[in-house]
This record gives structure tokens, C-alpha cells and sequence, in this order.
């Protein structure tokens, strides 16, 4: 009876793995990033979104039709812009981060055509930040262009980054081992950008949006 269920969950098993499927490719495309913060005694600045560029590579398992991990190692950048009300004081964020989202992914369709689902956690790390914009010089009295990098303070940048991710797609396989893809993704970010070393709490959040292209190589 014993030798009969191992032969059973060998039986099982193998049936699985012949089922399973390896996947590898990669994105590219944009994104438009939004950033949220309490503007407190800052209520004459106003934050606009901006948008970026998002590419990475992506590994997926799939274990049947219709289920898969998946995992992508991105380079997203998460812009924003920061101008004041009736000044043309105007700064222009570029901030890039390395991403590793995890997500299951589920397909539905035929197999050509089908529509999938990608909903999981994200962890990132923020690589790099620069600024450019319009500045005003109490020195000169006049305004000023400027270009410059951003410096980061350990004690107030939180370069560490996790959230949810989401996104909904279309697949087309065009050939027995390659299929494109068309994503819209969504990154909420839990972590704040800057860490609470004030009095004051003051939390900054991303919230991005991407629309990216891929092309996977099925095994």
C-alpha cells in the first residue's frame, strides 16, 4: 500500500513538471510616478507627477495553464516635480531604483491570445537621485538655472523601498518558443522616502504607474 502512494506522488509529480514551463525575456517602457507627502507649513508647493523609463529582465515558472511565479530584476526610475505657487521657483526630480518585484501570475485565454494577472511584493533600493530646475538667489536677486546631484543623508533618506505590485496584460504568442507581452503595472509603495528623524512626522511616498512591452523566450 505504502510502495503504491509513492508511485502515486511519483506519478503526480512527473505529470506536473511535464506541465511546467520555463520562461525568461525582457521590458522595457515608462512610467509616471506620483509623489504624496503632508505638505504641513509647505502649503504653497505643489507636487506634480512625472514620467520615467522602466526596463529589467524577468524569470517566470509556470506550473499548469492558467498558474505561474514570476520574478523581475527592473531599473524604474520614479520622477517627480516640485514648483511654488506664484514663483517660478521650479525643481524637477530624477530619482532611479533597482526593483525586484515577485508576483503570481494567472492567464486565461487561448493559445495565441491570452490575458494575464501579476499581483504580488516588490522590494527596492534607491539607487541615485539628481534635481534640476529654477532657483531664486537672495545674494544676486535674480533666478537661476541648475543641475545638480543629490547627496544621501543616512540620517534622513530611506533608500530601502517595499510594496505591493499589480498589473493586468495581454500575451501574444507569435511562435513556439517566443511571445510578446503587453503590461499596465502599479507599484504601492509601504516605505516612506524619508525617515522619521523630526519632531514632526513627515512622510513621502512614490505611487508609480507603468506601461511596458516585453519578449519572453519559452523553453
Amino acid at each position: 500500500m505504502e510502495k503504491r502512494k509513492w508511485i502515486l506522488a511519483c506519478v503526480v509529480m512527473l505529470s506536473m513538471a511535464a506541465q511546467a514551463q520555463w520562461r525568461v525575456g525582457a521590458t522595457i517602457g515608462a512610467d509616471y510616478n506620483v509623489f504624496t507627502m503632508d505638505k504641513q507649513y509647505e502649503s504653497d508647493w505643489q507636487n506634480n507627477g512625472r514620467w520615467g523609463v522602466t526596463m529589467g529582465i524577468t524569470g517566470q515558472y509556470n506550473f499548469n495553464d492558467w498558474l505561474g511565479i514570476r520574478a523581475d530584476l527592473n531599473w524604474t526610475q520614479k520622477n517627480y516635480r516640485r514648483n511654488r505657487d506664484r514663483v517660478a521657483i521650479d525643481y524637477r526630480y530624477y530619482n532611479n531604483y533597482l526593483q525586484l518585484p515577485v508576483m503570481a501570475s494567472l492567464s486565461m485565454g487561448g493559445q495565441k491570445l491570452r490575458g494575464f494577472v501579476n499581483l504580488g511584493f516588490y522590494g527596492g533600493y534607491w539607487l541615485s537621485s539628481n534635481r534640476e530646475g529654477v532657483e531664486f538667489s537672495s545674494f544676486s536677486d535674480r533666478f537661476y538655472s541648475f543641475s545638480e546631484k543629490i547627496e544621501f543623508d543616512n540620517e534622513r533618506d530611506q533608500r530601502w523601498d517595499f510594496g505591493l505590485v499589480g498589473g493586468v496584460g495581454l500575451e501574444y504568442r507569435f511562435a513556439t518558443h517566443w511571445a510578446a507581452q503587453m503590461e499596465v503595472r502599479y507599484y504601492y509603495s509601504f516605505t516612506s522616502v524619508q525617515k522619521q528623524y523630526m519632531l514632526i512626522k513627515d512622510y513621502r511616498y512614490n505611487g508609480t504607474t507603468a506601461i511596458q512591452a516585453g519578449m519572453n523566450y519559452i523553453f
